[in-house]
């Protein structure tokens, strides 16, 4: 009897030599990936590396000048945000406050995507717009309150309404652009068990954060961009090598001696990369494990 044939999962989303170009700059240049349902995908660079060009074409804002995207194995030209929704991309940005709509509640913004269709009767129906809304804020176990003008929500839960409203429109492929860089250690733990959730329901995440913490909670592995182009793929587990390769200095042969340097550790502090001591205790450790396994192998290699 024949062993049966492992059968290779298929990206959900291949993009291919996606290129792109504002006046004389090349934001992208030849900007291959894949994305795989369930998987978590760091998006890693400095400002200017073409992040967010990159989030834009997938999300559908902006159009490539050249190169293909596919979803399923069916290539894709999306014209706006919403043909990408129509296949299940959404994207939700870094500043919430551009996805909150004032003057309306807070039900209300997070049904907004339904309310915006053609037909949709949630105005006439008050009762039908508070229950719906309910049901979303239930399953995914936030306590919103739904009533109020979304104006006096806090900046941790319009954070929360905007990837609650991302959450209803039921993504296959979810981009997330710094979600917790505003917010207090507990809100963004709350913010993060809502990604988890969504990652063990097989929806794909595509993060972008400076948090080393985010970075090796949500992903797996991650892209690194420079200059438009993908540099290099890291695996985001290992702390040290994250961190090298988020501030542009990543090789073996760069690490530090073992003695780290306290400036090394605030540097990164600083800029939010590491929130508190104990986190930098583990990329000091880190990073003495990754010299001492260079040492091992060139040792070998002798």
């Amino acid at each position: 009897m024949s062993n049966p044939v492992a059968v290779a999962p298929q990206p959900l989303v291949r993009a291919r030599d996606l290129c792109k170009t504002f006046g004389a700059q090349r934001a992208l240049d030849q900007v291959s990936l894949e994305l795989y349902p369930g998987e978590g995908v760091g998006l890693l660079g400095v400002e200017g590396a073409g992040k967010s060009t990159l989030v834009n074409i997938l999300g559908g804002t902006l159009a490539p000048d050249a190169g293909e995207l596919w979803v399923d194995g069916v290539r894709q030209r999306f014209i706006s945000p919403l043909s990408a929704r129509r296949v299940g991309i959404v994207a939700v940005h870094q500043r919430p406050d551009e996805g909150i709509a004032p003057g309306l509640s807070v039900a209300e913004n997070l049904l907004l995507d339904e309310l915006c269709l053609p037909g949709a009767d949630f105005l006439l129906n008050r009762k039908n717009l508070l229950q719906r809304a309910e049901t979303i804020a239930a399953g995914l176990g936030l306590d919103l309150p739904l009533q109020l003008p979304v104006e006096r929500l806090g900046q941790a839960d319009r954070q929360l309404l905007v990837l609650a409203r991302a959450f209803a429109l039921q993504p296959r492929l979810l981009i997330l652009d710094e979600p917790t860089a505003a917010l207090s250690d507990p809100d963004a733990e709350r913010l993060l068990e809502l990604v988890d959730t969504q990652r063990s329901r097989g929806v794909a995440i595509l993060y972008i954060s400076q948090r080393l913490s985010d970075l090796q909670r949500v992903t797996n592995r991650a892209i690194v961009l420079e200059n438009g182009r993908i540099s290099r793929e890291v695996n985001t587990r290992h702390l040290a090598t994250a961190a090298y390769t988020l501030f542009g200095d990543a090789t073996q042969s760069a690490l530090p001696q073992q003695n780290l340097s306290v400036p090394f550790l605030e540097r990164f502090t600083r800029t939010g990369f590491i929130r508190n001591r104990a986190e930098g205790r583990v990329v000091r450790e880190q990073v003495v494990g990754v010299q001492m396994e260079g040492e091992v192998r060139q040792d070998r290699t002798k």
